[in-house]
């Protein structure tokens, strides 16, 4: 005779599977602790200095498991016309700075961003940016070990620059992309805590 489980024991059961199966399947990749994020950074592009100001942080989980650490960075001189109403919009320079606490192989890295890229979207935003979302994806060409960086800048006018471990893996001009970057981590359904990410600005009272 068989038997079948509870809907509430299925769903849970799926979601630890779907879970277990973003993690690493080396012994060796453990999660790591907490990242630590420096308070300033600053980026060059075109012989120009961007002085970037950390607005704060937050942490992307499945279940129990911390994937990655991510903080959130804008022009310091800016920082004042930044809230979470405006945060997803072409103007001062913003980065995003993730840290990766365990292994992901680059297929799932892929598979994240192009779930992640549409979660999101305004149809209008997929429409223009999705030759971009194309190259983006397919230009993911490594694994993630732990510690690894991912940065996105997102500069004045629509630019968008990525770099992996300080090296420059992908560029383009492209608001509608941008928004759509920024839309994973401050959308309707945040890949994180997204007030966490600016989190500093509300405590200086300047959001």
């Amino acid at each position: 005779m068989s038997t079948s489980l509870p809907l509430s024991s299925t769903i849970g059961l799926l979601c630890l599977v779907v879970g277990l199966a973003m993690l690493p399947n080396s012994p060796d990749a453990q999660a790591r602790g907490k990242s630590e994020f420096p308070v300033e950074m600053m980026f060059t592009e075109a012989g120009e200095v961007h002085e970037l100001t950390f607005t704060g942080q937050s942490e992307r989980a499945v279940l129990f498991f911390r994937v990655y650490d991510i903080a959130h960075y804008v022009e310091a001189d800016e920082r004042r016309s930044v809230s979470q109403a405006t945060v997803v919009a072409d103007g001062p320079s913003k980065a995003i700075v993730i840290s990766f606490a365990r292994k992901l192989g680059r297929e799932q890295i892929q598979d994240e961003f192009s779930k992640s890229l549409r979660r999101n979207a305004q149809s209008d935003w997929l429409e223009q940016a999705e030759p971009t979302i194309t190259a983006f994806i397919n230009g993911i060409d490594r694994d993630a070990q732990p510690g690894d960086q991912m940065v996105f800048y997102w500069l004045a006018g629509g630019r968008i620059i990525a770099e992996f471990n300080g090296e420059r893996e992908f560029g383009v001009t492209d608001t509608a992309f941008a928004k759509l970057i920024w839309s994973i981590w401050f959308g309707e359904e945040p890949a994180c805590d997204r007030e966490q990410l600016l989190a500093s600005l509300t405590l200086t009272g300047s959001s």
